[in-house]
């Protein structure tokens, strides 16, 4: 298997959404679901479900280029990106 960058086309890719008209609507009603079942979590659970999704994806992703993670390693990594985004856009107090 070739990676994106070593196809032939890269990165000028061409794609059909034809393909994807009939699962569409699916992956619209599912994503819905979700979403409506995230609001009706607490905070700290929205969070953690949100970090669970994010390692997960990482997970896949890096299997799909044939590299395997850890995941302590991914679950850390994604919590000091979420923190670090966090602190950068929180507002400075007279004590900072």
């Amino acid at each position: 298997m070739l990676y994106n960058w070593q196809q032939d086309n890269w990165p000028h890719f061409t794609y059909d959404l034809s393909d994807l008209e009939d699962s569409l609507p699916e992956f619209i009603r599912r994503t819905g679901r979700i979403g409506g079942l995230m609001e009706g979590l607490l905070p700290d659970s929205q969070s953690e479900f949100s970090i669970d999704f994010m390692v997960k994806e990482a997970l896949k992703t890096s299997e799909i280029e044939g590299e395997y993670l850890s995941r302590t390693d991914v679950i850390s990594s994604v919590k000091k990106k979420i923190w670090d985004s966090v602190s950068l856009s929180a507002p400075k107090t007279k004590s900072q």
